[in-house]
């Protein structure tokens, strides 16, 4: 039975969505994050009365394990609502560099993850437990790499820093509803951050909202620190914020999500350029592979393909552009995109004749056939470039599953092993391990490949679900039902340890 504040709280949570601006990302984003309150509140509950009086507060409102358990509960909703790019060379490309700016951001211990989601918003948004996502409109409105190293930088500066978790611990002297209602004026942004306003005490509130400003601040100068030390121009993130703000005046009343939830003032963005010319700038970057990637997203996640081909096509009259690689690059996916295929076959075989080292080049040549339908042609490429390329895991994954669709279900099985070795905890190979066994008509096999995919995805009853099942496959084999039995155990002992050690840290506060 829930408590009367949480009962409480939960209500006013509903009134506040239904006070919210229309919209699909609106709705989205605000569910996500009204899921992301109610469990903070809930936990604030249980602890309202008894937080310390000196120190850092904020492990006795969200410990590190509510932190990860919110996370993960967060994750698994967005899955269920947001559309994530499972494309194994952007997913690459945009941990790689989150990664890098995770490495040299200030801050305790994190596991990161960086995720993709197609959206044309301008949003990025960071979740307890290390869990960042960048839309891909965001993307598309960056000029250079380091503008958008700089969101990831801020993003990551935001999870280090414990922010929800300070942001609770430092309204303690709040009813909770009041707590609630705060921290959702600050976490939506624009119509639904207002509608938040207006359901409580307006000048107590605008008063709160300060500790968000000072955790911008804060995000920002750890942020700057990070690009700085990662080799980044450390000017392109007020740099970056102040065409976003510019371009928010330009829209009237539709601002990018990312400042309705990031919010930004003209003597933030002078105090973060104040900072950052204190570094020196830096030499030259190549952003070569940047420039490929934003063009793939340009052209496989536009809504209209026919756009991406204009687009491309235009670039590559303008003599002034000189991505030109880039640019034709990004044209043959289009092409691809919109069922032309003799034409992106052209496209991308003047582009491998001039670079055949580059292994997006030879990715997309592969895909390109694989899209026609010739999913014998493909696996030739790719068996070719890898000869090339051993090393080259990304293509690795996209040539078992140009395997697997053209039916060599046992030769993908065995480049999946071998990815495994490399990755193990990678959820997308054991989802096509779990594919090849099926067809192979090993149900045993399966069925633990589909438990650790979705242990890795964060569902780990389900998990145990699929174990249950491969046990009913195990037969007479020792061996098989020792090894499902040990991994439901350990399974099962992690749910419970999870479980005490929340209920303990809970009790001691």
């Amino acid at each position: 039975m829930p408590t009367p504040v949480v009962t409480q709280n939960k209500s006013l949570l509903r009134g506040l969505a239904a006070r919210a601006a229309p919209g699909g990302l609106a709705r989205r984003w605000r569910r996500h994050a009204l899921s992301v309150l109610v469990a903070t509140a809930t936990a604030a509950a249980s602890a309202q009365n008894q937080l310390p009086e000196l120190g850092d507060y904020s492990s006795s409102v969200v410990s590190s394990a509510e932190e990860q358990k919110l996370g993960r509960e967060f994750m698994r909703d967005a899955r269920r609502t947001l559309t994530f790019v499972d494309d194994p060379e952007l997913h690459d490309y945009l941990n790689q560099l989150g990664q890098r700016l995770a490495a040299n951001s200030d801050g305790g211990s994190v596991d990161f993850s960086f995720y993709l989601v197609k959206d044309p918003a301008l949003n990025a948004f960071a979740v307890p437990g290390g869990h960042i996502s960048v839309h891909t409109g965001l993307i598309l409105s960056t000029r250079h790499e380091s503008e958008l190293a700089s969101v990831l930088a801020h993003e990551v500066a935001h999870i280090t820093q414990r922010h929800l978790p300070r942001m609770l611990a430092a309204m303690k002297s709040q009813t909770l509803p009041m707590t609630a209602a705060i921290i959702a004026a600050i976490l939506l942004g624009g119509q639904a951050g207002q509608a938040a306003l207006v359901a409580s005490n307006a000048s107590l509130i605008e008063r709160q909202l300060s500790y968000s400003r000072d955790f911008e601040r804060e995000a920002d100068a750890i942020g700057i620190r990070a690009l700085a030390r990662t080799g980044f121009d450390p000017r392109s993130m007020p740099q970056f914020f102040e065409r976003m703000q510019q371009w928010a005046r330009v829209q009237d009343s539709n601002a990018p999500e990312f400042l309705r939830t990031h919010p930004l003032t003209t003597d933030r963005i002078a105090e973060s350029m104040s900072r950052a010319e204190r570094y020196a700038a830096p030499a030259h970057a190549n952003e070569a592979r940047f420039m490929h990637m934003r063009a793939k997203i340009r052209a496989l996640y536009e809504s209209e393909p026919a756009r991406a081909v204009k687009y491309f096509a235009s670039a590559l009259e303008d003599k002034q552009d000189t991505n030109i690689g880039p640019n034709r690059y990004g044209y043959a996916l289009a092409l691809m995109a919109s069922s032309r295929y003799d034409r992106a076959r052209a496209e991308i075989q003047a582009l491998v004749a001039t670079d055949p080292e580059n292994v997006s080049y030879r990715i997309a040549q592969a895909e390109i056939e694989l899209s026609a339908g010739n999913h014998d042609r493909a696996v030739e490429l790719y068996s070719a470039a890898l000869r090339e390329h051993p090393d080259a895991m990304v293509m690795q994954f996209y040539a078992a599953a140009a395997l697997l669709k053209s039916g060599r279900h046992q030769d993908a099985k065995q480049l999946i092993r071998q990815l495994m070795l490399k990755r193990q905890a990678e959820p997308q190979l054991y989802a096509m391990l779990a594919r090849a066994e099926g067809e192979l008509k090993n149900p045993l096999a399966a069925h633990q490949a589909l438990a650790e995919y979705h242990y890795l995805m964060g569902y780990p009853r389900e998990a145990l679900r699929q174990l249950r099942l491969a046990r009913s496959y195990a037969g007479d084999s020792f061996y098989a039902s020792a090894s499902i039995d040990a991994r439901v155990t350990e399974i099962e002992q992690q749910l419970r340890l999870a479980g005490e050690k929340v209920q303990a840290e809970n009790s001691r506060r």
